[in-house]
C-alpha cells in the first residue's frame, strides 16, 4: 500500500474523487493521507461489495446503477480515481467527459482494476483519445493493474 500512496502528493485543501464498485482499504488510506492537510475525499459507491469506512474527511454517497453519473462540479477535484468501475459503467464516454471536466487543470486520473482484468494498452489509448496526456501503466499495488494520466492545461480540450 505504501508504494501506491507514493503516487499521491497532496497539497493543503486538495479534493480527491474516488468512484468505486469495491470500496476497500484504498479509500481509508486516501482519506488518511488527505486528513493532515485538511483535504477531502469524495467517495461514490456504485453497486458492489463495500467495506465499512469511517473518516471525518470522506463525503460518501451511493449510486444505484452503472448507468448513472456522480455529481461533480467543473474543476473541483485535484485527483480522480476510478476503482473497479470503468469497465462496468454503461456510458463510458460520458463518464470520461465528466472526469475530464471535474479535474482541475494539471489534475491526475487513475484507473485501476483487479490484476489481470484490464486491457492496459487499450486503456492508455482511451485516455489519450479523451485528452488525457502522459499516460503510464504503473505496477504499485499487488491486487490492481493501474494506469495514470494527466489533464494538461491548454492541451486538447484546454480549460
Amino acid at each position: 500500500m505504501q508504494q501506491f500512496l507514493e503516487l499521491f502528493n497532496p497539497y493543503p485543501g486538495n479534493r480527491f474523487l474516488l468512484l468505486t464498485s469495491h470500496c476497500d482499504e484504498i479509500a481509508t488510506a486516501l482519506a488518511t493521507t488527505l486528513r493532515p492537510l485538511e483535504g477531502k475525499l469524495n467517495l461514490y459507491a456504485f453497486p458492489g461489495e463495500h467495506d465499512a469506512i469511517e473518516a471525518e474527511n470522506i463525503e460518501y454517497q451511493t449510486i444505484d446503477s452503472f448507468a448513472l453519473l456522480p455529481r461533480a462540479l467543473p474543476r473541483s477535484n485535484d485527483m480522480v480515481i476510478l476503482q473497479d468501475l470503468y469497465h462496468l459503467h454503461e456510458d463510458r464516454v460520458r463518464l470520461m467527459k465528466l472526469m475530464y471536466a471535474t479535474l482541475a487543470n494539471t489534475g491526475d486520473i487513475i484507473i485501476m482494476q483487479r490484476r489481470g482484468t484490464m486491457d492496459i494498452e487499450g486503456m492508455l489509448a482511451m485516455l489519450e483519445a479523451n485528452e488525457f496526456r502522459a499516460g503510464n501503466a504503473i505496477a504499485c499495488h499487488p491486487d490492481y493493474d493501474l494506469v495514470m494520466a494527466k489533464k494538461m492545461h491548454m492541451w486538447g480540450n484546454g480549460l
